[in-house]
């Protein structure tokens, strides 16, 4: 999946969405362990992946993560042409990673951009996820509007219409991997999970759907807890990680947004709510001398959250690194720091001394930081 992640957002955005019935099987097999060991506390999740044709070659199609903690379950959906590091040290997409040197590297890097463990995944192939879903099927749905779904190589798109539809497999993927005006992506997975778990509930499921599931358990334990499942579809989530691109050297990446990820998952999977940049204050100054940076910083964190204090030039204009200047709680730097779209260093007012004697008149009571932009940050992403 080499190339411009722009290129694919569209394509990757419903393919992120689907086949969250890879994740319910993540689901059973993580079931299958010894609860005393599995971590309920939301400190441990589970990686699912859909493999099959890319436009770029053999790949995943959709990837996610499902949370096992004693609050619920959530499913996380993760793009597939998300930027990592390669064991190697170069970026790679996400997909590819899985796909060429194993799901347990792929692990590694969402632990990373999680910051949750991941203890362990399965894996589904592509062109079996129809008739998983036909061994259930037909699947009534209750669609609020209309969802295309173009599928790679087909000329005529396969439209869904509004209203109680019954959906065979294949209308049924379509459905959760379309483009729709009244739903989201993660709306629609959680909506088909949920119509699915409900079709399942009570009937006897042949172990035959299970066959081509990539799982150490055999097909007659996955299909008792298939079962265990269906009685727990009202408490399924289903969020999308945020991510943002950016372009580095005329190329653009994909890349996860590291604050507003770190909340999702505390909150969707630690049940926590965690500081937020709308609870933070920042005056920001430009110490590089470059024309309206400031300016560009301060638009950059107020459409994040943060609230602008205070707009101006710094004491002088030959700050070679960003520097953040804590004034009240350091854990509001750490988050300011994270969402920076460059390096930046944090110090106390003491430790930036003279410096901030001379810029102590410009900055507004109540401010959490001060943001002095050095040189070399740019503010595209």
């Amino acid at each position: 999946m080499r190339g411009n992640p722009v290129r694919k957002t569209v394509l990757y955005g419903a393919a992120g969405a689907i086949l969250c019935v890879a994740g319910l099987l993540v689901w059973a097999f993580a079931a299958s362990t010894d609860r005393t060991s599995w971590p309920l506390d939301g400190d441990g999740v589970l990686l699912w992946a859909v493999q099959g044709e890319t436009p770029d070659g053999v790949g995943a199609r959709a990837l996610g993560v499902v949370s096992l903690a004693a609050t619920g379950a959530c499913f996380l959906l993760i793009p597939t042409d998300l930027s990592v590091k390669g064991s190697d040290g170069r970026l790679v997409e996400l997909g590819d990673l899985g796909a060429s040197r194993g799901w347990a590297a792929c692990c590694d890097a969402v632990e990373s951009i999680l910051g949750v463990r991941v203890s362990g995944y399965a894996t589904l192939r592509w062109s079996d996820a129809e008739a998983f879903c036909d061994a259930f099927g037909p699947i009534p749905v209750e669609i609020p509007g209309v969802v295309t779904y173009r599928a790679a190589g087909v000329e005529e798109p396969l439209v869904v219409g509004r209203g109680k539809q019954e959906l065979g497999g294949a209308t049924f993927l379509a459905y959760v991997a379309g483009a729709s005006e009244k739903e989201s992506a993660a709306e629609r997975s959680e909506r088909g999970l949920r119509a699915l778990l409900a079709e399942a509930a009570g009937e006897e499921t042949s172990a035959r759907a299970f066959r081509r599931v990539g799982s150490s358990l055999p097909r007659s334990e996955l299909v008792s807890l298939w079962r265990r499942l269906t009685a727990c579809r009202d408490t399924l989530k289903v969020e999308e990680v945020p991510t943002s691109v950016i372009v580095r050297d005329g190329v653009g990446r994909r890349v996860a947004l590291a604050v507003e990820t770190r909340q999702l998952v505390a909150k969707a999977i630690r049940a926590k709510e965690l500081l937020t940049p709308e609870a933070i204050s920042v005056a920001v100054f430009n110490g590089s001398g470059a024309r309206l940076v400031a300016t560009k910083a301060a638009q950059y964190l107020e459409a994040r959250g943060f609230q602008i204090m205070a707009v101006g030039n710094a004491d002088v204009f030959t700050y070679a690194l960003t520097t953040i200047v804590r004034l009240t709680d350091e854990a509001k730097a750490w988050i300011l720091r994270d969402t920076l779209p460059g390096a930046a260093k944090v110090v106390t007012q003491a430790e930036f001394g003279t410096h901030y004697e001379a810029l102590r008149a410009k900055v507004p009571v109540g401010t959490d930081l001060v943001l002095v932009v050095g040189a070399g940050m740019e503010w595209n992403g």
